[in-house]
């Protein structure tokens, strides 16, 4: 009997707007920042001439330290779709990092409870997602440096596209990450 592919899949810029939802926290317009981002600074990781603060002082800012801000993520309007198409290709892990925000990791498990029950179990709390590459692993996320290392641990790694990864030019996200999977897994079978 073959053991399915395990998926694991990050949760923010992936399945949450995390980024929209800082922004708006911090009292920017998300959808004129974003739209200037991809405008002006595709693929840049964080577009430092568009904000008036540091990467740090923008990802660290004490409104994204209470779990309320990560429990109330809002999901990206593919997330239902990707989930239940990573589901038929293989078992689904959300795989995601905490920050150092307090109620990250407890505002996160809030979220995951809220869509699918108090006796959901496939989650992963973790900086070190490369520890669980493996041949049969296949880590989606949309942070390059996220997938380099779990590729160089001889997982599989699919760059989930967003305007600030060298994907920004693709605009439908799911249909790209599926046949990318679906070759990556015919590959390994």
């Amino acid at each position: 009997m073959s053991v399915p592919p395990e998926i694991y899949l990050d949760m923010d810029g992936v399945c949450v707007d995390f980024i929209g939802a800082a922004m708006k926290t911090q009292g920017y317009d998300a959808d004129q920042m974003l739209k200037g981002w991809r405008n002006e600074h595709p693929g840049s990781l964080y577009p430092e001439p568009l904000m008036d603060k540091t990467a740090t002082e923008f990802f660290t800012h004490s409104n994204m330290h209470a779990p309320e801000f990560w429990s109330g993520l809002i999901a990206y309007s593919w997330f239902e779709h990707l989930y239940e198409e990573l589901g038929r290709l293989g078992h689904v892990v959300f795989l995601t990092a905490p920050t150092g925000a307090p109620g990250c990791v407890s505002g996160k498990l809030e979220w995951l409870i809220d869509r699918f029950g108090s006796d959901f179990t496939d989650f992963i709390f973790t900086r070190h997602k490369d520890r669980l590459a493996h041949p049969n692993a296949y880590l989606v996320d949309d942070m390059p440096f996220n997938i380099e290392p779990f590729i160089a641990r001889n997982g599989v790694g699919v760059l989930f596209p967003q305007i600030w990864n060298e994907l920004a030019h693709i605009e439908e996200p799911v249909p790209h990450v599926i046949s990318t999977l679906e070759a990556a897994i015919g590959r390994q079978q």
